[in-house]
């Protein structure tokens, strides 16, 4: 029977793993060729979170990476590490579920927090304009990506302004990633991979992975055209989550597919950035079928100020009243301490937020304040 570590096997385990770290990279290092390099990035992120509503808790997470980068000449391979605690079952990140981005990144199927491997992929440059990269990958990594909405330890912390939540993603994923160079400025990329990811799986283990043949899995796909001119992209594109499906309206019709469209717009200019994505799903299975969100970021040498917003409608086959969108806005304001520490205090505003849990009586629109400390080191 297993159980769960305490907080010393947790600092053992923490520990090995980095000694292991530590005694394969002295293994690599002394054969590493001229034209090959070892690289790591490394980053420990805490979050407090205080909601206004006195219903739900304060809350606090924590979070740890660690990214291994070994590069050839023909490719790179990368291995991420990540940590996290689990979040308080009564607290904000738990509660509202656009609140954290990073809160309980890394779980086992008790819910409980651990050291877990993320990524393990090779990018394999085939030939001057094509590259794959195949292992286990994070499709957001690849897939309607941005400059200021696609890193919650950086910008944002609410899921709504880091990434698309129409977009039916799996987790962490066995998949392979294809870009070919069109012209100077268009790219083209094909993502497939299994519909359940690490955390898509009940029992959160890696051999669950491999297990193609459920009935409820399928396959994820995904094709996009990015463009990118100057300090401006634009990224279309279109996906297929092919996963058994039940519909809204009809609980006996459940062997439908979801998908769905996006598009993700952003401008770079002088101390400023703009951003925005839209996103629609299919409304006979996903809740949230239609999005839409935008963000502004203005930077100096020292600190960043944003703001963003962002509304997600629901399907009108919902068998429910709950018709209003969903409405999220974050102010935030990180001072760089130096090139080490970052301190970002933000304000979130909820409308008609989606709680993971309806026993209490939740208010319909509700504020958090935030404070989220990160430490960086490369």
């Amino acid at each position: 029977m297993k159980h769960a570590l305490n907080f010393n096997q947790y600092k053992r385990l923490q520990k090995d793993s980095i000694q292991a770290l530590v005694a394969m990279s002295l293994l690599i290092s002394p054969h590493i060729k001229a034209d090959e390099s070892l690289s790591y990035q490394s980053g420990i992120t805490l979050i407090h979170q205080h909601s206004f509503n006195k219903q739900i808790k304060p809350d606090t997470s924590l979070s740890a990476d660690l990214g291994l980068y070994y590069t050839t000449q023909q490719g790179q391979w990368h291995l991420h590490l990540e940590a996290s605690t689990a979040p308080s079952k009564n607290g904000v990140a738990a509660q509202i579920i656009d609140s954290n981005a990073d809160a309980g990144s890394s779980l086992n199927n008790r819910d409980q927090g651990r050291i877990q491997v993320s990524e393990l992929h090779y990018l394999f440059r085939a030939t001057k304009h094509l590259q794959l990269t195949t292992g286990l990958l994070d499709a957001t990594s690849y897939l309607d990506t941005a400059n200021i909405m696609n890193d919650e330890n950086q910008n944002f912390i609410s899921p709504s302004l880091v990434n698309n939540p129409v977009i039916d993603f799996p987790d962490y994923v066995i998949g392979v990633s294809m870009a070919y160079q069109l012209t100077a400025k268009l790219t083209s990329r094909l993502f497939v991979s299994s519909t359940h990811g690490l955390a898509d799986n009940n029992s959160r283990n890696y051999s669950s992975l491999f297990e193609v043949n459920e009935d409820e899995k399928g396959i994820f796909s995904a094709f996009e055209l990015g463009y990118a001119v100057n300090q401006s992209f634009i990224n279309i594109g279109v996906w297929l989550h092919s996963g058994q499906h039940q519909a809204l309206d009809d609980s006996n019709n459940n062997d439908l597919s979801n998908y769905g469209s996006y598009l993700s717009t952003g401008l770079s200019k002088d101390n400023h950035q703009y951003e925005m994505r839209f996103g629609i799903a299919n409304p006979d299975v996903s809740a949230a079928s239609q999005f839409v969100s935008a963000a502004y970021q203005y930077s100096t040498e020292d600190w960043d100020l944003g703001v963003g917003l962002s509304s997600t409608a629901l399907s009108s086959k919902l068998q429910n009243d709950a018709t209003s969108p969903a409405q999220t806005a974050e102010l935030y304001w990180q001072r760089r301490l130096n090139k080490n520490w970052q301190i970002t205090p933000s304000v979130q505003w909820f409308k008609n937020p989606f709680y993971e849990s309806t026993s209490q009586a939740l208010s319909d629109e509700v504020m958090t304040a935030n404070l989220r400390i990160s430490y960086a080191f490369e």
